[in-house]
């Protein structure tokens, strides 16, 4: 009897000792396709094993060893409008399953969201947090003789009716969520037209801050910041002015040139940081520019600034002009300046097949040095609003559809799925490692390692035919097949 003994503990300790590596080889697979049959779906698991690749199959090689840019995150903006109809049109219960599903792992894990400070083009009125005149639903217009340096008017109460309350619900789900702040517009009466649109209509001259306003300036952005904190929200970053170059007529916007925000960095926003405490190292990351890829000289320029350039962090970056390549050319140049993507949009105007085209971009934004993919909005309702002005287009990551007020439903559109295969499956501190894209191939794709050691492979089969697709890793291959356009995460742990 003791010798089957001793061979079933021999087995046992022979399963034991195997175990892990067998674990290691298993691929978990999440698909989304096109038509939204299936939807960040399980699929059966895979392996890999010592074979060779199949014949005519698409080959792609993930390398853990060459490693890029350390990513910050995927999201959206939490704008007014958003957070306005979160408020007014969702029951509590409603509102906890819309969050869980956005910042949750059961959901997608949204890691980032973009603050706008006042109010946007997707608002529910205009506002500022030292307004002087009146604001509406239309813009007003600031005496000439009304100003505030002091800013003793100043109060966040807005965002404290609704914004900041949901910022706190999201952190309670993802306490890894970070939070980063831009303006719009900065109070009308900072302004040469008094006015927070971009270009007050019928005026021949885009609207600038005033140079006697820097230093209120400096210190709206601080107190905004601490005022945050204080209820809750820390800021992980912060841009001095959404869409610099664009000034819009019909909501908030205004023009800064390059020298303008490099002087406004170098000359007083950071020394007034240095002041509060909140200096380079101990508070938010001063992202410069925060617009299209088509102008990498001003980001260039800026950097000729040497007290602005020793206060910023790198570059945030917009998608409607240009192309993400250029974030490539930029490091190359600047090796040490991290780069954002921190707005791209959907909406009604998109043709084709959009949801191919949103996942190819994904990719291409994370290949080309990007530490975050932002989309603008997190949530519009059934008329893609609410909005004061500006994009009546602009689609949310999921749409609040009000058109029953008595059976409002929260559905979740393309971009979340989009998102939602990386954001899902990516923990803080993730860093994009090598992953071949042959010439000529059929997929596309972008890989990543947890600082758990496992690995996510974000996957596009962009055509209209199912491809074969050899994955080659460690020296073992797994095979499997990619239904036309889908999108699909595998994670395996080494």
């Amino acid at each position: 009897m003791r010798a089957p003994f001793f061979r079933t503990i021999a087995l046992i300790a022979l399963f034991c000792s195997t175990a892990p590596a067998l674990i290691a080889q298993t691929i978990n697979i999440y698909r989304t396709n096109q038509g939204m049959t299936e939807r960040l779906a399980p699929q059966p698991a895979i392996t890999f094993n010592p074979v060779d690749p199949a014949p005519g199959s698409a080959i792609i090689v993930v390398n853990d060893k060459l490693r890029y840019q350390t990513m910050d995150g995927f999201g959206a903006s939490l704008t007014d409008a958003a957070g306005w109809l979160f408020a007014n049109k969702l029951s509590p219960a409603q509102l906890d399953a819309t969050f869980k599903m956005l910042f949750s792992r059961d959901g997608i894990a949204l890691s980032f969201l973009r603050q706008p400070l006042g109010s946007s083009d997707l608002s529910y009125t205009f506002y500022t947090y030292d307004d002087l005149c009146e604001q509406t639903k239309a813009a007003c217009t600031t005496p000439a003789s009304l100003s505030d340096p002091e800013l003793k008017h100043f109060s966040i109460a807005h965002d404290e009716a609704y914004i900041i309350p949901q910022l706190k619900k999201a952190l309670a789900i993802n306490p890894n969520l970070l939070v980063m702040v831009t303006p719009w517009s900065p109070p009308g009466w900072m302004k040469d037209t008094g006015s927070v649109l971009g270009t007050k209509p019928g005026a021949k001259a885009p609207s600038h801050l005033k140079e006697e306003f820097y230093p209120a300036f400096s210190q709206y952005l601080i107190r905004t910041i601490q005022d945050y904190e204080k209820d809750g929200v820390p800021i992980y970053a912060l841009t001095l002015q959404n869409e610099p170059l664009y000034a819009p007529e019909s909501y908030s916007g205004m023009q800064m040139e390059a020298n303008e925000q490099a002087q406004i960095v170098g000359n007083y926003l950071e020394p007034a940081l240095e002041s509060a405490g909140l200096g380079k190292g101990r508070g938010p990351k001063i992202l410069i520019y925060d617009h299209n890829w088509d102008r990498p000289d001003y980001p260039a320029n800026f950097y000729r600034n040497p007290h602005a350039a020793a206060a910023a962090s790198g570059v945030a970056w917009h998608h409607y002009e240009g192309k993400p390549e250029a974030m490539t050319t930029f490091h190359n140049k600047h090796p040490k300046i991290d780069q954002w993507v921190t707005e791209s949009s959907g909406g009604t105007w998109q043709t084709g097949n959009v949801f191919v085209d949103e996942a190819t971009e994904l990719i291409d934004v994370t290949r080309n040095w990007a530490k975050s993919y932002i989309l603008w909005a997190l949530a519009t309702d059934e008329h893609n609003g609410p909005y004061v002005g500006g994009c009546d287009k602009c689609r949310g990551i999921v749409t609040v559809d009000t058109s029953d007020p008595n059976h409002v439903v929260v559905r979740p559109e393309l971009d979340y799925y989009v998102l939602g295969h990386a954001s899902k499956f990516l923990s803080p501190g993730a860093v994009r490692i090598a992953s071949d894209e042959p010439a000529g191939g059929a997929l596309r794709n972008v890989a990543f390692q947890n600082p758990d050691g496992s690995i996510v492979l974000y996957l596009l089969n962009p055509g209209g035919q199912s491809t074969m697709l050899s994955l080659y890793y460690h020296e073992k291959i797994a095979i499997t097949s990619l239904p036309a356009y889908t999108v699909a995460t595998f994670v395996w742990k080494p």
